[in-house]
């Protein structure tokens, strides 16, 4: 296949839509079909370039998708080439914070769309050189079979190997297992059963996402409460202090988290307060006759 001259230094999935007569294909309304897939799937797209007459580039938060028209294009899976040929490309913009599941069920996603509104003859597989026929791609993905087109003359052949292959029954029946249970040889993650239903299910999100997203909203809210001004982390060694004299181990928490994290004045002002009612409580006996009475209600 021909290929696509990336930029960054990201691990690129690749598949493709095959068509056996040539199609005169607009690659503008190819790239607001996989903006649409993107927005269905919760993704906030960033931008739709169209590079050039059969070249375009769409940019999420997190992912990005390159689309090119191509001409006369061989597979070892076809036995002629492919007239018309859409090869689909898509890399996380930052592997750590998305997952090869997420990059690979988006991706999936958009074949999906595609192979809706283009109808190709064969869905060339991501990472793989597995070609599926437009019947088999729909009934893997829930769709309905497409139309059988009687002019449409090539089939998929076998790749000669050095050892008997088993029937094409045989082979069709197990390469629909290894679709269905998500074999990591085609999807490079544990098989479950559940995770194709999971990849075209709307409005899915990837979980790893979602965890990240709120451990870093947690950090973000917690550093709101470390005072920069010079007089409020004054009033924060302070309040620490004084609590170290009522409460001695309340008082040294506080400022072995005052030395770690920085000036928490919120903090500090609740924990003086508390200490202080408790304090309270003490000296006119309402602690000890809070606990007899639960002691009494225990029994």
């Amino acid at each position: 296949m021909n290929g696509l001259i990336m930029t960054t230094g990201n691990t690129w999935a690749t598949a493709g839509l095959a068509f056996t007569r040539y199609r005169s294909l607009d690659i503008t309304d190819i790239a607001n079909h996989a903006v649409g897939s993107f927005e269905a799937l919760g993704h906030r797209v960033l931008g739709s370039h169209i590079l050039s007459g059969n070249r375009a580039l769409v940019t999420t938060e997190q992912l990005e998708l390159y689309l090119t028209l191509q001409d006369d294009v061989t597979h070892a899976a076809l036995p002629a080439p492919v007239p018309t040929y859409l090869a689909v490309a898509m890399a996380s913009k930052d592997e750590r914070r998305t997952s090869t599941f997420s990059r690979d069920s988006a991706i999936a996603r958009v074949l999906q769309k595609l192979f809706t509104e283009l109808t190709p003859d064969f869905v060339k597989w991501i990472d793989t050189d597995v070609v599926l026929t437009a019947a088999d791609f729909a009934r893997a993905t829930g769709l309905a079979p497409a139309v059988t087109k009687p002019s449409a003359r090539i089939t998929p052949r076998r790749v000669t190997c050095a050892r008997s292959l088993p029937d094409i029954e045989e082979t069709n029946d197990l390469l629909q297992r290894r679709i269905t249970s998500q074999d990591p040889a085609i999807f490079d993650h544990a098989a479950s059963p559940d995770r194709l239903r999971k990849v075209f299910t709307e409005n899915w999100v990837d979980p790893d996402v979602l965890a990240s997203e709120a451990a870093a909203e947690k950090v973000a809210r917690d550093k709101e409460d470390i005072v920069r001004a010079a007089p409020l982390r004054l009033s924060a060694w302070m309040l620490s202090f004084a609590v170290a004299l009522f409460a001695l181990p309340l008082g040294v928490m506080l400022l072995v988290l005052n030395c770690a994290k920085g000036e928490n004045l919120r903090l500090a002002s609740q924990t003086a307060a508390l200490t202080g009612t408790f304090i309270g409580f003490q000296t006119f006996g309402t602690t000890a006759h809070a606990m007899t009475a639960l002691q009494g209600f225990i029994g």
